[in-house]
């Protein structure tokens, strides 16, 4: 049961963070982008209003989210001690400070609803500013920062800046997204005011990058330590997925920035109108992932405390380096047994015990290329009966919920719900769920040319939705070395799965050219998980019986 409140845990870890951005983007985009108290733009009493409700309610979700997690700290505790900690939990550093965040978030909530009736009294927008400082202050102190013995002062205004640009940007561009769909319903709006505010937004989007990147780097560099913490460890690996998202964000970015430019000089709101929108949504998702990714990465200790149990390049290449698959079904291995280990030496004994893990893996490998290469042909348009490839995610679903944990239900002898209160379990029954709809969707949307139809979204949302699931994927802790290969794969998938849901999006709404492009990276992207399912080794496993070691 502790695992599985883990596991929500770090799933309210990253939605307080997608909260939190909703929060400060909103408050800075309705005071730089709409210029609320000076006035001046058409529709700017109508946006305003739109932006502030959902800040508000962006405290409010916040709020909850808070509430929430300090109910199930103490439930996790008493899970693992077997007694109720409450009273000891509430003197806690921890407890003490996000109770403080919470009474500052409620006051946030009320500011906002009070700028929300009277937009233009600065009086408001002056305590709403000083309230925000004092909860950024409030909340670095549950950082990394606050736990470090050297430079912990400097760590935590590093902290500051870079939550504050992060979430400047992210919630930003969610009201960006929202004015759009309001403006969009009038004609005269859309390629008027539309055009001021995506020409408006480029510049505080360029500051808050810059605060990201300048913040992101200094904290980097203390947390990492050195080059193989960053590619040998969770926290380094987390930060890598983080980087890569980042740097789609920017080329993204970088595209409205140019529309936005174009408009200036030219007055051309072609791009403006169909493009750019697109964009942003896509954006969007990436910041999503991006503080999901975020938030798995503060439950992992900083790489540069972890350095001596980093694994090196050479064992994170094993992982993905091309090898033989095993695809003839459960392995015999050796595992550790105490009952018989030698207590002359104190040699711990072994005894056999057989695997699925790696055939599990090799074999979705080779359903994923396969449906990976017809989903190719069916790119190209020279084959016909090629459109029916996602139905081999159907199998593949059900290859992932029956035989993925073969110790528990339905093939193993722990009960349903036994299995249940395993995070491993669920989080692969999440997968399969996920997986099948990916398939049964994109299968109907494809059969019946629904082009129209919002089913045809639907698996793009599954891919976002799956990979985000496994960028927060996690296993028990028990090695920490073979714990990071083994998440090692699990997020490159998920970062890969979101990447292909954002391919797939944009392939639906972008006009003929760049809408070809984005459904060949989709592919292509679908076809480096299968790369990765396919030469899977698990380093948690002893060696095969009867074999060389599976790590040289």
């Amino acid at each position: 049961m502790t695992d599985l409140l883990e596991f929500v845990g770090g799933l309210l870890d990253g939605l307080g963070l997608v909260a939190l951005a909703i929060m400060i983007g909103g408050i800075g985009y309705t005071l730089t982008i709409l210029r609320i108290r000076c006035g001046g733009l058409p529709y700017q009493n109508r946006l305003g209003a739109l932006a502030l409700s959902f800040t508000f309610y962006g405290a409010l979700a916040l709020g909850g989210v808070r509430f929430l997690q300090l109910l199930l700290k103490p439930l996790a505790l008493a899970d693992a001690t077997s007694f109720w900690a409450l009273e000891r939990f509430i003197r806690t550093h921890v407890f003490q400070l996000n109770a403080v965040s919470l009474g500052l978030i409620c006051l946030l909530a009320v500011q906002l609803e009070r700028a929300r009736r009277s937009p233009a009294r600065r009086g408001i927008w002056l305590g709403i500013l000083l309230t925000l400082a004092a909860f950024l202050v409030n909340e670095a102190g549950l950082s990394h920062a606050s736990s470090r013995l050297a430079d912990g002062t400097v760590l935590m205004v590093g902290t500051i800046v870079h939550v504050l640009g992060a979430t400047i940007w992210a919630g930003g561009i969610v009201h960006l997204l929202l004015s759009w769909h309001a403006l969009k319903k009038h004609e005269d709006a859309a390629t008027s005011v539309w055009p001021q505010l995506v020409a408006r937004f480029s510049p505080l989007g360029i500051v808050s990058m810059m605060l990201v990147v300048s913040g992101g780097s200094y904290l980097a560099w203390q947390y990492v330590g050195a080059w193989h913490g960053l590619l040998g460890t969770g926290y380094g690996n987390m930060l890598l997925v983080k980087i890569g998202l980042f740097i789609g964000i920017m080329g993204l970015a970088a595209l409205n920035l140019f529309a936005g430019r174009r408009w200036v000089r030219t007055g051309s709101t072609s791009s403006m109108t169909t493009a750019v929108p697109i964009y942003i949504q896509v954006e969007i998702v990436l910041a999503i992932a991006m503080l999901f990714s975020a938030s798995t990465l503060t439950s992992f200790p900083p790489a540069v405390d972890v350095l001596e149990a980093a694994a090196t390049p050479q064992e994170v290449w094993t992982m993905f380096s091309p090898k033989l698959p095993h695809l003839a079904g459960p392995e015999q291995v050796m595992i550790e047994a105490p009952e018989l280990t030698d207590l002359r030496t104190g040699t711990v004994g072994r005894k056999p015990d057989m695997s699925w893990d790696r055939f599990n893996h090799n074999a979705s490998g080779v359903i994923v290329l396969i449906l990976a290469g017809l989903a190719l042909l069916d790119w190209s348009g020279r084959v016909t009966w090629a459109r029916h490839w996602p139905m081999l995610f159907v199998a593949f679903s059900l290859l992932i919920i029956v035989f993925a944990n073969p110790d528990h239900w339905p093939l193993g002898p722990a009960s349903f719900w036994e299995s249940f209160q395993s995070t491993e379990v669920v989080q692969h029954w999440l997968a399969g769920g996920v997986v099948f709809g990916l398939g049964w969707f994109e299968w109907w949307a494809r059969r019946c040319q629904a082009a129209s139809s919002h089913v045809r979204f639907v698996f793009p949302i599954l891919c976002i939705a799956g990979g985000i699931i496994l960028l927060t994927h996690s296993h028990s802790i028990n090695e920490l070395k073979t714990e990071f290969l083994v998440q090692s794969t699990h997020v490159a998938m998920g970062w890969l799965g979101v990447l292909a849901g954002c391919g797939r999006w944009m392939e639906l709404q972008l006009p003929p050219p760049q809408a070809r492009m984005a459904g060949l990276f989709s592919i292509i992207a679908i076809m480096l998980v299968g790369w990765i399912l396919l030469f899977y080794i698990n380093p948690e496993l002893p060696e095969p019986v009867g074999s060389a070691s599976i790590e040289g």
